[in-house]
């Protein structure tokens, strides 16, 4: 009913992220983990080996195209819970996720429920819903493409694949929500990049900026690296079954 337009831009802007890590990622301190002396290409095949092997993480990311800002605020683990935001274009509302193994439960506020389902139908659908999740599994078509924001595994190969022809260049130490990094630029036809990785601890990817192709801008950050994930699902009475919908 009105998945397929909310999750089409929603998977567009996960690629996109997914395609943009792909073209990169002295005396150590002591807190180091000496990283910031290794070579720009070092750097990369290392924060890409440290991502690959995260067993949870948050990411934060927002994509800008001609459509608009698709914002993404995902926690996901390698057991497959998932709990986190999907905003889509057009600041038409937003969806919470929580995913437990094969269960989704996804709870879509009135506006986004009013962008997505024409005329009447959302108000029925919205009076139906009356502010709870929507409950199903993975193998709803309604919320298979939500559930598929949450795969863990599908970013950690994306993270250890190694694009051609890639443009990298060391730059300077900075800082990402307080924890020190070292900056890595990348650069491969039009797609163009700004990384920042880790300086203490494992080398993870903290930060990236950049543009996959002409007018379309990404903006992530990744952090609680292997912290459980709170995906607590909703009590039964705040949720209803999606087949109700179909």
């Amino acid at each position: 009913m009105y998945a397929p337009r909310a999750t089409a831009a929603s998977r567009a802007a996960a690629g996109a992220v997914c395609s943009l890590i792909l073209v990169g990622a002295g005396t150590a301190r002591a807190d180091d983990n000496g990283i910031a002396d290794k070579s720009a290409q070092a750097i990369a095949d290392a924060s890409r080996e440290a991502m690959s092997g995260v067993t949870s993480m948050r990411m934060v990311a927002k994509v800008t195209d001609k459509s608009g800002t698709t914002a993404l605020d995902l926690r996901f683990d390698e057991r497959g819970n998932c709990v986190g935001t999907v905003t889509p274009p057009g600041s038409s509302g937003m969806a919470d996720i929580i995913k437990r193994g094969d269960d989704v439960w996804m709870k879509l506020d009135d506006a986004l429920l009013r962008a997505q389902i024409p005329g009447f139908a959302a108000e029925n659908a919205i009076a139906l819903i009356n502010g709870r999740y929507l409950h199903g599994t993975t193998g709803s078509s309604l919320l298979r493409d939500f559930a598929e924001l949450c795969d863990l595994d599908f970013f950690k190969k994306e993270f250890s694949s190694k694009p051609a022809n890639e443009q990298l260049a060391k730059g300077s130490r900075t800082a990402v929500d307080g924890r020190p990094a070292i900056t890595v630029t990348s650069r491969r036809d039009d797609e163009t990049g700004t990384y920042q990785v880790s300086t203490e601890d494992k080398p993870y990817l903290l930060r990236i900026q950049g543009t996959e192709e002409p007018g379309k801008r990404v903006e992530a950050s990744f952090s609680a690296f292997d912290e459980p994930v709170p995906a607590k699902p909703p009590a039964p009475a705040d949720s209803v079954d999606v087949s109700r919908l179909q």
